[in-house]
């Protein structure tokens, strides 16, 4: 795991909503300009979820899994450097992207 940005200064955690997705994985650049990816995690129904401990910043890929028909799906999203909290959404539900 990560270590920790400072608090919404130094790249953001990124949590997605999915359509299609049974599982997804976020990749792209950490708070430490290394490329990285969070492990698999589940995105069950309609909420947003990500794997807390990952930070990143610029353009992640995130890549979404159906489990039954073991298709991928994959959606690009922006995550600021710094904001005000320490969670960026992506939302792939609402256009189903993901």
């Amino acid at each position: 795991m990560a270590t920790p940005a400072q608090a919404g200064t130094n790249g953001q955690q990124v949590a997605v909503s999915t359509w299609h997705s049974d599982k997804a994985r976020v990749c792209g650049y950490n708070q430490h300009n290394k490329y990285a990816c969070t492990p698999w995690f589940r995105t069950p129904g309609s909420g947003y979820y990500g794997a807390p401990g990952y930070w990143f910043a610029g353009t992640v890929l995130i890549t979404g899994v159906n489990e039954v028909t073991g298709h991928a799906y994959k959606a690009t999203c922006g995550v600021p450097k710094s904001q005000s909290g320490n969670w960026t959404y992506c939302d792939g539900r609402s256009h189903k992207t993901l």
